[in-house]
């Protein structure tokens, strides 16, 4: 018959053997185990992640860069016309400009830019930086032959500039456009820098000091030159 104190000493071997806790290497080495797997599973858990935004990124970027596809899959989509923007209209060249089709400023680069106008209160043309005159400022070089008719550009009446030999040295006046009037007929020439002269008769016109009138007889040479400031098209 089995002694039963035999019984008893292999149930107390064996819970000593279930609770004697590990060594401490061993518990190292299933802790370092441990740690492996979760960072085995959590860089395997970003691949996932990385891999299935890559996918989206593409997906996205294939609709964005395929032009007239409609992805909702209804059918091809409308074309988008492209936004126009108008360009600045560029300024008549002098061509135009000589030929009558323009009205301009006729400006006096010397005189920091001064323009030739008609007197508020008179007939005298003179050089002005007076601001908001275009209906005594602007003009039209309107050719006859190989001379000009410098006439205003508004005006219910033809006004053109008008040489008059008065007191010295003499004036131009905005006098009505007479066809047959000699004194209305200008020569104009580029000079080299660009700008232009004006002669009538046998004299250059130009601007005298001080007063700033535009004169036709001042006994010297060319003094004064102008540009012609293109501000659109001529009236007809």
């Amino acid at each position: 018959m089995a002694d039963p104190r035999d019984d008893l000493t292999a149930i107390v071997a064996e819970v000593r053997r279930v609770t004697t806790l590990p060594g401490a290497q061993t518990l190292r080495r299933r802790s370092d185990r441990r740690r492996r797997r979760r960072a085995a599973i959590g860089a395997a858990g970003l691949a996932v992640v990385a891999i299935t935004a890559g996918a989206t990124l593409v997906r996205a970027r294939s609709v964005v860069d395929t032009p007239g596809v409609d992805t909702s899959g209804v059918g091809p989509a409308s074309q988008i016309a492209p936004s126009v923007v108008p360009s600045a209209t560029a300024s008549a060249g002098p061509q135009d400009i000589l030929a009558g089709r323009r009205q301009v400023q006729i400006v006096l680069p010397g005189m920091r830019g001064a323009t030739l106008a008609i007197d508020r209160d008179g007939d005298q043309v003179r050089a002005t930086t007076e601001q908001g005159i275009d209906d005594r400022a602007l003009w039209v070089l309107r050719p006859e032959g190989d001379r000009y008719r410098i006439l205003l550009a508004s005006g219910a009446n033809a006004v053109c500039m008008t040489v008059v030999h008065d007191a010295a040295p003499g004036s131009v006046r905005g006098r009505a456009c007479d066809a047959a009037a000699s004194t209305q007929l200008f020569r104009i020439d580029q000079v080299p820098d660009g700008s232009y002269s004006i002669f009538q008769g046998k004299r250059y016109v130009q601007v005298v000091d001080g007063t700033n009138a535009l004169v036709p007889d001042l006994p010297e040479g060319l003094t004064t030159t102008y540009e012609f400031e293109d501000r659109g098209p001529a009236p007809r």
